[in-house]
């Protein structure tokens, strides 16, 4: 087999998919943190939880990558812009990095570090429930399938039509407190206002597309926070 169609295998292609995962939520915070002291690192009971969580989740998303069809008929949504997928990892790389050195942080408290953990993990269920409906949908309707996962009307999707944008606030906000950061609180701010804003531009983009369905889809469902916004 060739290089070329090496990389093209769908395997390799998990495989890529699994790595660039672990690299963002687990490398980026091991290089801010220190790559000379990984054991230090895993000394707080709870970025150990963290770093299990993040395993599990990924093997998780393999079995459910494995699971979608070779060659379904759906659209992956193309985003042009990526600023609210990176101030969650500028919140990952600042909070490690000043949970170490003790730079913008507020004295240890355990009970707040297990609460932002546990604000992460209902971000990680909220996120794999919403996958499940999803790949569920797609093995269900073979070629009858959606082609996007916000018309869906099941799961999470019954509610809130991008579930992902309130994962990620969920994201940020639980690793900031489980790295006890003041830093990453204050660029949580911007992050909320940029999950609204992109929320409203996908909203524009689908109406454009899907016109008089999107129409019953807006009225039925809320953006982000379900029977809120």
């Amino acid at each position: 087999m060739s290089l070329g169609k090496l990389f093209k295998n769908r395997i390799w292609q998990i495989a890529w998919q699994l790595f660039s995962r672990l690299f963002i939520l687990i490398g980026l915070a091991w290089l801010a943190w220190g790559l000379d002291d990984f054991g230090g690192f895993l000394s707080n009971p709870v970025r150990l939880a963290y770093v299990t969580l993040i395993v599990a989740q990924t093997l998780f998303i393999g079995w459910l990558l494995l699971r979608i069809p070779p060659n379904p008929d759906h659209e992956q949504h193309r985003d042009l812009e990526h600023w609210h997928y990176s101030l969650v990892e500028l919140i990952y790389i600042l909070s490690a990095f000043g949970d170490r050195r003790n730079i913008l942080a507020w004295v240890e408290n355990p009970a707040l570090r297990w609460a932002g953990l546990g604000i992460y993990l209902l971000g990680m269920i909220y996120a794999a429930w919403a996958n499940i409906t999803w790949v569920n949908h797609l093995r269900r309707e073979g070629g009858s399938a959606l082609d996007n996962a916000v018309l869906l009307t099941e799961g999470p999707y019954r509610w809130v039509r991008y579930p992902s944008l309130l994962m990620l606030a969920f994201y940020g906000l639980g690793f900031a407190l489980a790295f006890r950061s003041w830093t990453g609180l204050a660029i949580f701010v911007p992050l909320l206002v940029t999950i609204a804003r992109r929320a409203s531009l996908w909203d524009k983009d689908y109406a454009a597309r899907y016109k008089k369905a999107w129409d019953l889809r807006a009225r039925e469902s809320k953006r982000i926070i379900p029977f809120l916004y």
